[in-house]
């Protein structure tokens, strides 16, 4: 009788398990999103570094809008934290070059896009008045 009066008394009986089967799959989801956080922001970071070596090449003295272009692709190819880079630059006394592409996902069905845009003015030679 006095353990099935503890037993009513206390009335926690496997409320550790229920407690491990509610904090487990939430933390495991803050986990992963943080992951994918951290995800993206590499993937933004590669897409304006690439960006931002393709408007070093294509504003150059000598550079051509297809040189940029190349860089920028070549250096987006390199890192696979950016997948399916596309570049684009346009211009001509200002050069715009912007790389877009996705970030790898952690989270089952989750798709994000990057993009990001790097400019500035052609560099010319110019004599003094």
């Amino acid at each position: 009788m006095r353990s099935r009066l503890a037993a009513l008394l206390h009335g926690e009986d496997g409320s550790a398990t229920v407690s491990i089967a509610i904090v487990f799959p939430a933390a495991g989801v803050l986990f992963l999103a943080l992951a994918q956080a951290v995800m993206v922001s590499v993937a933004r970071d590669v897409a304006l570094a690439a960006a931002e070596e393709g408007l070093r090449t294509a504003r150059g003295h000598e550079g051509t809008p297809a040189q940029g272009h190349a860089a920028a692709a070549d250096f987006a190819r390199h890192e696979p934290v950016l997948q399916s880079p596309s570049v684009s630059v346009s211009g001509t006394t200002t050069v715009s070059v912007r790389v877009s592409g996705r970030a790898p996902s952690v989270l089952p069905g989750v798709h994000i896009a990057v993009s990001q845009a790097a400019h500035g003015p052609r560099e010319r030679f110019t004599t003094p008045q």
